[in-house]
């Protein structure tokens, strides 16, 4: 037994003692797991890359190549400004711009453009773009014809240029006003002539389109001259006899009477203005001449010579009258003499003054005079205006007709000489900036990566398939979906079945533990021992849902590995298929029914087998009996041991096996299940009707057969 526990661990695979070993995680999370579906089903893993291969194959055999050539084009909304006025804004928003440069963009793919580059390669003519219809086609547009009305013959050209449409794309580099022409087809040089073509159709195209539209406007306004020419005459020759029927003879645009008119009422404002300064002048004078106010404030008198003489003299003579009045005193004759002087002169200057205020008088009543002349004479004037408004107004509105047909004449000249002109020049900055050259490369990814990519997608295709296979199986698989599947640990994982026999010097068959499955039955021996042997006998019962054989070779293998170890073993064969009993070379006293029916001991009915190992082979009438009766001699008998191993039917098709494993007075139970042969809904019903039994332990009887 010590030589055995020393063993590989790889002969035995189980949790820990007293550590279980659930995973809650799914079992396709496990990398074990995955690899174990994958080796179980690699044709159906590798099926699908094999398939995906073949179909890249006969992809790149039966499909051409195609080889795009790339040329570039600048296209400027503003053009060349070789005029003022174009026939065309130059000058636009940056939006608006954008939106030109994508109509070009829709202009350089059109129809109008390639039908050119249609006929000037004959494309018509070529197989690359019209291909000759295949039998299948010819079959579809014969029955097509049966069901609709038939058109007429397939057109080549037309076929050639939805071919070239389809194989030619355009689109404008981000922000620039740069457009990128691709053009495919099955030769390198052809595509590269074909996409410098287009590019030089599309620029020749622009400018004659510029030019006719040039050439129709400078058309249209040329036709207008001749009609603009008759009505500037019309309203010239209508203002011109309505002038003289009216005699409204003016210069500069204005009347003679308008003119007289305003020369009058300047003047009118000119005599006004000159009355009221004299009215203000002689107002001053007369102040001063009745002493209201002084002589300086005036500056007629201040001017004035003669007064300016009569009060220097007068000046002089109050002086010595002073300078007397001071020396010889108040009454000396002399200062008589000068105060008669001082009168004199001050009368003197008074009349002077009276003379000046007179003659301002008679400047203002002039002054009045001629404002009042000038006031009727005005008045008169405007009395002649006001029978003229009438007529002047409508004479008004004759020349402005006049004025607007003449403007509208002009511009329209004008403007038909400029675009007479614009149908020369070539006012497009449009080119190419890149010209075509021969494309590298076919089309779409490198071949390699297309193998690679068909090899990636066929496995991760296979690799569904296969992953999706397991749980269609129905099977449980491996040890870890059987964890999962009863939410218990896994105590033993015995490999798969290799019986080796040898004859003892007895003579009888003995059971060699020297195999990996010996040497994981005696460990899960150990380990029961180990967890169920605190009393004696350990008595454990071996079942399953749908794993017979496996259940029972597990029942006689740790049978006689107990018996190996020394122990007085029990074997108890409760199957209805009685697999245990059928090897069985020998025969029993008595049955195992006779036993219990006489209440003896089941010694009689117990046959010797492999190692020592004692046998109670199956008895369907002893069952019948009951179990309790059958288990309380089991029990009884085991008394006499120190293991008891019982072999049961299928948890779920076996009524008796059901009462058998609920029966509590058993410590040990175990389920086993086939890797390979158990499946899940048996397994579950077998779980459903044993509950959560804490006696159940799990055991997979052929792990190597795990996928």
């Amino acid at each position: 037994m010590t030589m055995i526990e020393r063993m590989p661990s790889r002969f035995f695979v189980g949790a820990e003692p007293g550590k279980p070993d659930v995973t809650p995680e799914p079992w396709f999370l496990d990398p074990r797991e995955i690899g174990r579906a994958l080796r179980a089903r690699w044709a159906l893993v590798l099926a699908p890359a094999v398939l995906l291969l073949v179909a890249a194959v006969a992809w790149l055999a039966l499909v051409p190549p195609l080889y795009a050539a790339v040329t570039q084009i600048l296209i400027d909304p503003r053009g060349i400004q070789v005029v003022k006025d174009g026939v065309t804004p130059s000058d636009q928003a940056s939006d608006a711009s954008l939106f030109l440069v994508d109509s070009q963009i829709r202009v350089l793919i059109s129809d109008e453009v390639l039908r050119q580059v249609v006929t000037r390669f004959k494309l018509d003519q070529d197989p690359d773009f019209v291909r000759p219809a295949s039998p299948l086609e010819t079959l579809k547009s014969r029955l097509s014809s049966l069901i609709v009305t038939a058109g007429g013959p397939a057109d080549d050209t037309l076929t050639a240029l939805r071919t070239l449409r389809d194989r030619t794309t355009a689109r404008r580099l981000e922000r620039s006003f740069v457009v990128e022409l691709a053009v495919s087809s099955e030769e390198r040089r052809k595509s590269a002539e074909l996409a410098q073509a287009i590019a030089e159709t599309y620029l020749t195209t622009v400018s004659q389109a510029q030019a006719q539209v040039t050439r129709k406007a400078g058309e249209a306004v040329s036709s207008r001259l001749g009609e603009l020419q008759d009505d500037l005459r019309q309203a010239e020759d209508k203002a011109q006899k309505f002038r003289a029927a009216n005699n409204l003879v003016g210069t500069r645009g204005q009347l003679v009477s308008e003119q007289a008119l305003t020369q009058l009422n300047q003047q009118l404002g000119a005599a006004r203005a000159r009355a009221g300064e004299l009215r203000g002048r002689l107002a001053q004078i007369e102040a001063v001449a009745n002493g209201r106010a002084d002589l300086n404030s005036v500056t007629e008198i201040v001017q004035s010579t003669t007064v300016a003489q009569l009060r220097a003299q007068l000046a002089q003579i109050e002086a010595a009258r002073a300078d007397t009045l001071s020396n010889l005193g108040p009454r000396h004759p002399t200062l008589r003499t000068g105060e008669l002087q001082v009168q004199t002169l001050r009368n003197d200057i008074n009349a002077e003054i009276r003379r000046i205020a007179a003659a301002t008088r008679n400047d203002y009543r002039s002054a009045q005079a001629n404002e009042a002349s000038l006031a009727a004479t005005l008045e008169s004037r405007k009395k002649e205006a006001l029978s003229v408004d009438k007529s002047f107004v409508r004479l008004r509105e004759l020349e402005r007709q006049v004025e607007a047909s003449r403007a509208v004449y002009e511009a329209f000249l004008v403007r038909a000489r400029e675009l007479q002109e614009q149908q020369r020049l070539d006012t497009s900055t449009s080119r190419v900036i890149s010209p075509a050259s021969l494309p590298e490369r076919r089309l779409g990814p490198p071949i390699p990566a297309i193998f690679a990519a068909a090899l990636a997608a066929g496995l991760g295709l296979g690799t569904a398939l296969a992953l999706l296979a397991v749980p269609a199986a129905g099977r449980i698989g491996s040890r870890r979906r059987f964890q999962q599947l009863a939410g218990l640990p896994v105590v033993a994982a015995l490999p798969a079945k290799v019986p080796t026999r040898t004859r003892s010097k007895a003579g009888s068959e003995s059971l060699r533990a020297d195999t990996a499955y010996d040497v994981a039955v005696a460990r899960l021996g150990s380990r029961l021992q180990r967890d169920f042997g605190a009393t004696r006998p350990t008595v454990v019962l071996v079942t399953s849902a749908d794993d017979r054989s496996g259940k029972s070779e597990l029942a006689r293998s740790l049978a006689a590995s107990a018996a190996l170890d020394g122990q007085r073993v029990l074997l108890v064969d409760a199957d209805p298929e009685a697999m245990i009993s059928r090897d069985l070379r020998s025969q029993a006293k008595r049955g195992a029914a006779e036993v219990l029916r006489t209440h003896s001991g089941l010694s009689d009915a117990l046959v010797e087998g492999p190692t020592g190992v004692k046998i109670l082979p199956y008895d369907d009438a002893a069952l019948r009996l009951g179990t309790a009766a059958y288990t309380g001699a089991i029990l009884t008998a085991a008394s006499a041991f120190d293991t008891v191993f019982v072999d049961i039917g299928l948890i779920g098709t076996d009524i008796a096996a059901e009462r058998l494993a609920q029966d509590q007075r058993f410590p040990a139970l175990l389920l086993t299940a086939s890797a390979a042969r158990s499946g899940t809904a048996r397994l579950r019903r077998a779980l459903d009707a044993l509950g959560r039994d804490p006696r159940v332990q799990l055991v997979m009887t052929d792990a190597e057969a795990e996928g």
